[in-house]
């Protein structure tokens, strides 16, 4: 087994103003979004390639989008049309049966796949065997819905390797950089988190004060 990868960040929106504050800063390995995410941004369907555009900064970072539709065969299709928007996209599919047989299809064309709405510990043995890179876990909804969170989703770092070789636990539903520190605690390496997340990750008041103390000796010195 090989050393775990380095923590990777995404923001959780499709909000522009909000989310390339945190692109410019380098920290950022990618985005995600969901239906949602796009329905509150007022983006449609049509939209997907202008958000793919900015997110991805032209290919260098990942972008995720989730498909959509009752049947296998309309999930392929929406997946297929996210793809014709935006080639390079990473595609969300919740753990069904149904999204099975879809993740099974995009396997076979090296499409990337994100399972997502994953709430128990034994849905990763389906992400692995499927071959996806990522599933995502609801740390709060699970946590809300009076499940033992943080056990699920340590149990899920257990089962496979967070080191690249099999599917990346990237934990959603994070609110606080507190709960964020818990999950690193439980092995995940991944995250998918909120702009006011991952400024909670810089906050500490401590961090503020030095940087005014510094900034004013360096005032200091130069006269």
């Amino acid at each position: 087994m090989g050393n775990p990868v380095p923590i990777r960040i995404f923001v959780d929106s499709a909000v522009r103003e909000e989310t390339e504050p945190w692109l410019r800063t380098g920290l950022v390995h990618g985005v995600t979004t969901n239906p949602t995410l796009l329905r509150r941004a007022g983006l449609g369907v049509d939209d997907l390639a202008e958000v793919a555009r900015w997110a991805s900064g032209d290919g260098e970072r990942e972008v995720c989008f989730q498909l959509w539709g009752d049947s296998a065969q309309e999930q392929y299709a929406a997946a297929m049309q996210i793809r014709e928007q935006a080639p390079s996209a990473t595609i969300k599919i919740p753990v069904t049966p149904t999204g099975a047989q879809v993740i099974t299809r995009l396997h076979e064309q090296q499409v990337p796949v994100l399972m997502t709405a994953v709430y128990a510990a034994k849905q990763v043995a389906v992400a692995s065997a499927l071959g996806v890179r990522y599933l995502a876990p609801y740390f709060n909804r699970m946590q809300v819905a009076g499940r033992d969170a943080l056990s699920e989703i340590q149990a899920m770092t257990r089962a496979v390797p967070q080191d690249g070789t099999g599917p990346l636990v990237m934990a959603a539903s994070v609110k606080s950089a507190q709960q964020v520190m818990a999950l690193v605690g439980a092995g995940v390496r991944v995250f998918t988190l909120p702009p006011a997340v991952i400024a909670d990750l810089f906050d500490d008041e401590l961090t503020t004060r030095a940087v005014v103390d510094f900034e004013a000796d360096m005032q200091a010195v130069l006269g």
